[in-house]
């Protein structure tokens, strides 16, 4: 049985419903046993946290064909070409959405970039909607070393009991927080990372203003990554400013055309 996120009164419960359906779907093909076992021997994980620990800000690229808010974005990308893109750039860490409905992601694009950035050792988080413990072993199976765990839609025992899951698994973990209540919540399990996700759920408008209010809330010794709202070294550095020790950019990538490269590197120096 698939376990049900949380209802949110968000865009987040059409995405979630869609997603439980997908899952259903998948699972009659590949069993939660089958899916568990190739997690379990999957091969050797590249650590997202280290890499997010160095000095400075690190930078997390995202690769993402549509998002709920943008619409299309990238619908012809080659993942593993934007793979490589980013590895050149400078990036410390790449983000792949896997969702379908409304990001028009996929496993195998998850595979795709695993295949390119895992010789560089270059960490691949899978971001997308996570509330069963299939996803978290699909996740480990089909290559990445992170997954992606947001407080909205997780009840507190999901949450605990997935963060302890993916932990078992050698995974990295990003566990993202809207608000102080969510915040409230993540640090229940004493996460090592936490992202403030700039974007507010209900309006989809995003506010970098977010993150300084936010951040200065987390407790010290955690490390912090700004997601969402960042598209030039100004904002960046904004971020740097209030606490961030990463930030995660995704659309303003997708919308640099054959200038993506460029743009990574001007947001790493």
């Amino acid at each position: 049985m698939i376990s049900r996120g949380k209802n949110t009164g968000t865009v987040l419960d059409e995405i979630i419903t869609s997603k439980r359906e997908t899952i259903m779907e998948v699972e009659r093909e590949i069993s939660l046993a089958d899916v568990r076992r190739a997690a379990e021997s999957a091969g050797p994980l590249s650590d997202f946290l280290a890499a997010l620990s160095v000095p400075g800000v690190s930078v997390i690229t995202e690769m993402k064909r549509s998002s709920a808010s943008a619409g299309s974005l990238a619908p012809e990308l080659d993942p593993s070409v934007m793979a490589k893109t980013f590895i050149d750039g400078g990036a410390s860490a790449i983000s792949v959405l896997t969702e379908v409905s409304r990001f028009s992601g996929s496993i195998d694009d998850l595979r795709m970039v695993k295949a390119v950035a895992g010789p560089s050792g270059v960490p691949v988080m899978e971001k997308d909607f996570v509330f069963s413990d299939y996803q978290v072993y699909e996740a480990a199976a089909n290559g990445a070393d992170a997954i992606l765990l947001i407080i909205a839609i997780l009840e507190p025992q999901q949450y605990s009991e997935l963060l302890a899951l993916a932990l078992g698994l050698g995974l990295g973990i990003l566990v993202e927080v809207f608000s102080e209540d969510d915040l409230e919540i993540a640090l229940t399990a004493d996460p090592q990372i936490i992202g403030i996700n700039n974007r507010n759920l209900k309006t989809l408008r995003t506010d970098i203003a977010l993150f300084e209010s936010l951040g200065p809330q987390v407790p010290e010794g955690k490390i912090l990554v700004a997601e969402s709202g960042m598209k030039n070294v100004d904002d960046v550095r904004r971020m740097e400013a209030a606490g961030a020790n990463a930030v995660l950019i995704g659309e303003s990538l997708m919308r640099a055309g054959g200038s993506v490269s460029e743009l990574v590197t001007s947001l790493v120096r």
